[in-house]
């Protein structure tokens, strides 16, 4: 579990060290806010092309050769980004980086590979402190690294450090990470006729707990890429911030608030009240914390909206580490790459179409409209997981 662990903590690293200042990276070559934000959707846009077939390839071929390849693809995606001088280098730069970082579909079937159904929400927290570290690491080293101010901020130095942490994955991978899909079972699959991606969905849609899962997913992530691609441009638009370094004090807290419950407390939490109600407390804590974050940005308040950050990360830690083990649960041992696939796919859809649309909400409809609808969609989310129920008391039969 540690070297995985390691290898997701070193690939979110990377891609953590460009969150906090892309949007500004985008500006600096002239694109509106409207552009830099939808310049951000096309990472997203190729991330939900790339993660089921990724996760798929890697239940055919193994999870070490998908990482592999994933991995050297993001050394070349962040080394073009550093020599970008045009808004089409960077798009074509941010397609290639979200192709490329489908390959969470295949670390988390790993994880799946490894961890019993008993431990899976635990297997999955660790996923999630993973996502945290590198939540945690990734934008602050972007945020120091860029710079004090906004007019000499430095974008090369940022992009080139993050092309060093996906090095280091892969080799890493290379030389300490062994298989974990036994080969019969990729023997066995490779026997099957393959299935399309809406043959996939077909398979699925016999599956209503499953599919309410995945939608569950989807409709998070719309919310959540309204509101996390315009998080740096909002902030210094209100003037919480002076500099793409201001925003270390706030990523910082919010990325400790999600490993502290993804990396310790899921565990006991999920024994506790099971995966259902952590999903559902966590859609209602997220929807506050959108709320939150509305008011703290009219105050103008770095204390407010940091606390508002926190409020959010720990809502987003229920409920992303619990409709991940419902997910994987839902699954059977061969299928496991393609539904975490095609539920990562549907994440990075709601991303797309979240992230594509903010800029432009938030410069011709109103300013906080993005966290006010984010909190609406968080609260469908009550809604759609009362189809999942199935999911839990099979498990209970099985016990």
């Amino acid at each position: 579990m540690f070297i995985i662990f390691l290898v997701i903590v070193l690939d979110l690293i990377g891609f953590g060290i460009m969150i906090p200042i892309f949007p500004y990276f985008a500006q600096n070559l002239g694109a509106g806010a409207g552009l830099a934000t939808a310049l951000m959707a096309t990472y997203s846009a190729a991330l939900f092309i790339s993660t089921p077939l990724l996760g798929r390839l890697s239940d055919y071929y193994g999870r070490k050769p998908v990482l592999l390849l994933s991995m050297a693809g993001a050394v070349a995606a962040y080394l073009l980004l550093a020599s970008s001088t045009t808004l089409w280098m960077i798009a074509l730069a941010r397609i290639l980086g979200g192709a490329m970082a489908g390959n969470l579909a295949a670390a988390q079937a790993y994880v799946t590979d490894i961890t019993t159904a008993e431990n899976r929400a635990k297997g999955m927290g660790m996923v999630g402190a993973a996502f945290g570290i590198g939540f945690i690491v990734g934008p602050a080293l972007g945020s120091a690294l860029a710079g004090e101010d906004f007019e000499s901020a430095n974008f090369v130095l940022p992009a080139l450090f993050s092309a060093v942490m996906s090095a280091l994955a892969f080799f890493t991978i290379l030389f300490f990470l062994p298989e974990s899909l036994p080969l019969e079972s990729r023997q066995a699959l490779r026997r099957q006729a393959r299935q399309s991606r809406l043959q996939s969905l077909r398979t699925l849609a016999s599956k209503p707990a499953l599919m309410a899962i995945i939608s569950c997913a989807l409709v998070y992530n719309i919310g959540a890429g309204l509101v996390e691609s315009l998080f740096p441009i909002w902030t210094a638009e209100l003037g919480v911030i002076d500099g793409p370094r201001g925003l270390m004090p706030i990523l910082l807290a919010s990325g400790i608030v999600l490993v502290a419950i993804q990396g310790g407390l899921i565990g006991p939490l999920t024994r506790r009240f099971g995966e259902l109600t952590l999903l559902r407390s966590g859609a209602c804590i997220y929807a506050g914390g959108l709320v939150f974050m509305a008011w703290a940005g009219e105050q103008g308040s770095l204390l407010l909206v940091t606390i508002a950050m926190m409020v959010q990360s720990a809502g987003a830690a229920c409920v992303l580490t619990s409709a991940q083990s419902l997910a994987s649960m839902a699954a059977v041992h061969t299928d496991r790459g393609m539904v975490m696939g095609i539920f990562s796919s549907a994440g990075t859809l709601g991303r797309t179409l979240g992230t594509v649309v903010t800029g432009s909400l938030f410069a011709h409809v109103y300013l906080h409209s993005s966290y006010l609808l984010g909190a609406c969609l968080s609260l469908v989310l009550l809604y759609l997981s009362r189809s999942a129920a199935p999911i839990v008391e099979l498990r209970a039969q099985a016990k």
